[in-house]
């Protein structure tokens, strides 16, 4: 008989373990191990502990009373997902010393805590002042290389895409999408080359999304700027592969899926390079430092796409298939969870 996993997030909508993207994959490389997988968002699920034998975590605050529980009836407790504010120069002093505490709780009832990106081990291991920790495992985030890579019969057109969740106004805002429209509005008035370009914002909306487009508008580019909503994931793939660039401005990424999917597409990335970026994005994209002046970045975006030498695009796929496919993260999964 099968051991089964109850799979826990802390979303509101439990349709967002079908649909965001990061949770799927996770969920389907589970069932591929030979797990029976339950998805849940209630705390309360843990208490009827003869229906799962292993507790699977996704981020380190709500669901730290998901592992007390979980380790009261003696179930094995993995951990995994971004960590934002861990990061001193995003997270607010109190929000930082929050994620403290709660990582410290989540990692004391843990198995093991499997994190995805250099910058948050670092991270993690600076509060602990100590060069490892036992229960620390190490996995980035998967995509499926192949539906990525697959080239579809047309041309790049010059438009730039940007993917987030635009359910709250602080997201979006950490995402750099406001950055990145106000970015876009200065190089597609200053640079000939992107005088026809639009920008397409792609994810669910919401209270973020009403915040954008007040600023679009505001800034009168609604002619340019598109927001689809939220799209099937073989649609978002045929966009990325139709447009030439993508935005991901982020004042901190735990990971960067997106960009990463962008990459993978054949995207030039034009980055912060902020948190998880330096591994999902590394040295194939166009990095800025957003701290600039919106002039000097679209110097630096224009500069930078002039010199692109397009054979990265050919060497990012050799390092994308080498530490994101999914046969990587299951190799990982099966390594960590069945030992």
């Amino acid at each position: 008989m099968s051991k089964k996993v109850l799979f826990y997030s802390s979303v509101k909508d439990k349709n967002l373990f079908n649909t965001q993207f990061f949770y799927k994959t996770d969920i389907n490389l589970l069932k591929s191990l030979g797990y029976n997988v339950i998805t849940s968002n209630k705390i309360s699920d843990f208490l009827f502990f003869w229906k799962y034998d292993i507790a699977f975590i996704y981020f380190y605050k709500y669901g730290l009373f998901v592992a007390i529980i979980a380790r009261l009836f003696l179930k094995k407790v993995f951990f995994t997902g971004g960590i934002d504010n861990l990061e001193k120069e995003f997270a607010t002093p109190k929000r930082f010393l929050l994620q403290v505490l709660f990582f410290r709780l989540c990692y004391l009832f843990s198995n093991k805590c499997i994190v995805v990106s250099n910058s948050d081990k670092n991270n993690i291991l600076k509060i602990y002042k100590r060069k490892k920790l036992k229960k620390l495992e190490y996995s980035f985030h998967s995509i499926d290389v192949d539906k990525y890579f697959n080239k579809i019969e047309t041309l790049q057109q010059n438009n730039f895409v940007t993917i987030a969740w635009m359910g709250n106004k602080d997201n979006v805002i950490r995402k750099g999408i406001d950055r990145s429209i106000r970015l876009f509005k200065n190089i597609t008035e200053k640079y000939d080359i992107f005088k026809n370009s639009n920008l397409i914002i792609v994810g669910v909306k919401g209270e973020g999304s009403h915040y954008l487009e007040e600023l679009v508008e505001k800034l009168d580019i609604s002619d340019k700027v598109l927001f689809t909503g939220e799209i099937e994931e073989n649609e978002k793939i045929s966009l990325l592969k139709k447009s030439k660039y993508y935005f991901q401005l982020s004042s901190y990424e735990g990971f960067g899926i997106a960009a990463l999917e962008a990459l993978a597409a054949g995207n030039i990335v034009i980055h912060s390079g902020k948190g998880g970026l330096a591994d999902s994005v590394s040295k194939y994209g166009v990095l800025i430092n957003i701290n600039d002046e919106i002039s000097k970045q679209a110097e630096d975006v224009f500069e930078q796409i002039n010199s692109f030498k397009y054979n990265k695009l050919e060497e990012a796929k050799i390092y994308i298939s080498h530490n994101f496919s999914m046969e990587k993260r299951l190799k990982d999964f099966r390594l960590i969870i069945d030992s």
